[in-house]
């Protein structure tokens, strides 16, 4: 399952700002050089230099804590809303600082962010990790689906990677994950086959953190990590990896989508903080990789001026 198209996120907008940008002006200069060609030549040269700088492919490219606001993230509408509240709210210190959110569904969906913008670079791979407060005074069935997709090269939607927390009936929280949602309004709930499979049992209330980690399996394919830890520890109480090989990185997979609560049914909401983003640096090799791009792309605007 995706995020159904139609929802105004301003990406589209952006995709057509750029379209329009790539087809360039036709009109010929005085030396008889299409603009067009200009611009593209332009835009590969600045795009490999960009790369050997390192500034726009690693680093943290997205974060909200809520401290100020919740942009970044929809609210209203058929998506549920998030809300931003003092620490101490509902007796839920907040995971840091002063202030964190609070998202509520509507119907059974809930709210999603772009992390500051989808991708369809790769690069050398990126890590979306959030801060959930886990309840386990929550009812039998309550809980949330929480998925990370990742983008194709051409800008679309690829796979969902998704967690799928429940509480059973014997206070505690059950977390599992998979590529496939529930489509459950009335609860989440463990997939059948995962309550025979990998699952992870949570039996104290508190602040976790849900890591999706894209990388390369090491075979060219698309490897997708999800773990939970509990705030501020490196011992994962649940961990699951997933991966096909139709999903090359080398000609499918593009970089991050959305994050989205395809599901939530908690009568109170899910408290949420410490949203981020970041991508990893690409190997040296691809660097030096793109150092010849940048240098082959000057010397032929030389070689035409």
């Amino acid at each position: 399952m995706s995020l159904v198209s139609g929802v105004d996120t301003g990406h589209d907008r952006m995709i057509n700002r750029r379209s329009a940008y790539v087809r360039g002006d036709t009109r010929r200069s005085s030396h008889g050089t299409k603009l067009r060609e200009v611009n593209m030549k332009n835009v590969l040269c600045a795009l490999a230099l960009a790369g050997l700088s390192g500034s726009v492919v690693a680093g943290e490219v997205f974060n909200q804590g809520f401290e100020t606001d919740t942009a970044g993230w929809s609210d209203g509408g058929s998506y549920g809303s998030i809300t931003r509240v003092t620490s101490g709210d509902n007796g839920i210190t907040s995971a840091s600082g002063g202030h964190h959110a609070v998202v509520t569904s509507s119907t059974q969906s809930a709210s999603y962010t772009f992390f500051g913008g989808s991708s369809s670079t790769f690069g050398g791979g990126y890590t979306a990790s959030s801060d959930m407060y886990l309840d386990t005074s929550w009812s039998d069935g309550e809980g949330f689906e929480f998925s990370v997709a990742s983008y194709n090269q051409a800008g679309n939607h690829l796979q969902d990677f998704i967690f799928h927390v429940t509480a059973d009936d014997s206070n505690n929280i059950l977390v599992s994950a998979n590529n496939n949602g529930s489509n459950n309004s009335a609860g989440t709930g463990l997939p059948t086959t995962d309550t025979t499979g990998n699952f992870g049992t949570i039996s104290m209330s508190g602040w976790y953190t849900f890591e999706h980690v894209f990388r390369d399996n090491g075979d060219g394919t698309l490897a997708v990590d999800l773990n939970v830890f509990p705030k501020g520890s490196n011992t994962a109480v649940f961990t699951e990896t997933l991966n096909s090989a139709s999903n090359d990185l080398a000609t499918t997979v593009g970089g991050n989508g959305y994050g989205w609560f395809n599901v939530l049914n908690i009568g109170d909401g899910l408290a949420l903080d410490n949203v981020t983003l970041t991508v990893v640096p690409l190997p040296p090799a691809a660097l030096a990789g793109l150092g010849m791009l940048a240098g082959f792309a000057g010397v032929r605007k030389l070689r035409q001026r």
